[in-house]
């Protein structure tokens, strides 16, 4: 059954995807980072607020994934978006790594670090876009 981005059903099913991508697991066998994802507020699509799913991400795991506000996030990297900006990554349609050269998401801490594990950011879109996705804007 398809989820809402950022919600909490989403983000535990993005956590099982993740959990469950070998490819993944390879790509990220070095990073020990969380990270969060973070919308931008979209009142018009049910988002009034920033609203972030934060990773757990740790040596090609993910020990957990859950919805926060922008303001708890505690996660040492975080990428911000705005709605449109995070439905093309999802679906595949923007690599994380140009979406940040781009200026289409923010980076809140290292920037070497994301990009010296830029396979790894990619491997982890896959697992999003394997998540089956109710957009909003869709309904």
């Amino acid at each position: 059954m398809p989820n809402r981005p950022f919600t909490a059903a989403w983000a535990e099913a993005f956590q099982s995807a993740i959990e469950a991508d070998d490819a993944y697991r390879s790509a990220a066998a070095k990073w020990t980072w969380p990270v969060a994802l973070i919308l931008s507020p979209a009142p018009e699509l049910g988002f009034p607020d920033a609203v972030a799913v934060e990773l757990q991400l740790d040596r090609g795991r993910c020990g957990g994934a859950q919805v926060v506000p922008a303001d708890a996030v505690t996660a040492p990297i975080a990428l911000t978006a705005p709605y449109a900006v995070w439905k093309s990554v999802v679906r595949g349609e923007l690599d994380p790594i140009v979406g940040v050269t781009r200026g289409k998401i923010a980076v809140r801490g290292s920037l070497a670090t994301l990009m010296m594990h830029a396979r790894a950011a990619t491997a982890l879109v896959a697992c999003a876009k394997a998540v089956p996705t109710e957009f909003p804007d869709e309904e």
